[in-house]
């Protein structure tokens, strides 16, 4: 564990708080939907509001370290082998028994798929605060480029 799990935890859990409301399905998953949601909604609000792209770049990484860190409590479903906070339900167990997907290949699927979009995720999130680090001279010379061919980057590009 890291603290950066210890934090994830925290938002997990307040997720299944605050969508506790909206039914069992909801409820489970919004600890997924919880830990998920607080980097992403800080991302847009760096991004959006403050215009500080490098956070918002942090905050991407982020996004794809939670769900990498999904990935892993799905894949434990079958085995029940991580430690719950409190002793609880595991929450992708209980979602892919109602779904009727509990079998080790969908599992597996499921899970694996779900890793791949986070690793995928942390190296944009990478990428883009390496970008955005680098010197001005080299950022400005690959910026123009990059906005010429594609203009819906220039506010993720600008510093």
């Amino acid at each position: 564990w890291a603290f950066l799990d210890y934090v994830n935890l925290a938002f997990h859990e307040a997720g299944h708080l605050f969508l506790s409301f909206a039914g069992e399905t909801i409820h489970i998953l919004g600890g997924t939907l919880g830990q998920l949601a607080v980097p992403l909604l800080l991302g847009a609000y760096f991004l959006l509001r403050q215009g500080q792209p490098f956070a918002a770049a942090v905050c991407a990484w982020w996004v794809g370290e939670n769900l990498a860190n999904v990935s892993y409590y799905m894949a434990d479903a079958r085995d029940l082998a991580l430690p719950l906070v409190g002793g609880g339900e595991h929450d992708w167990n209980t979602l892919f028994f109602k779904f009727g997907m509990l079998t080790e290949p969908w599992v597996q699927r499921i899970s694996g798929s779900t890793r791949l979009l986070g690793v995928v995720i942390m190296l944009i999130g990478l990428t883009w605060a390496g970008f955005l680090s680098a010197t001005e001279a080299w950022r400005r010379e690959r910026q123009e480029r990059l906005i010429m061919r594609w203009p819906w980057l220039e506010p993720l590009l600008e510093r």
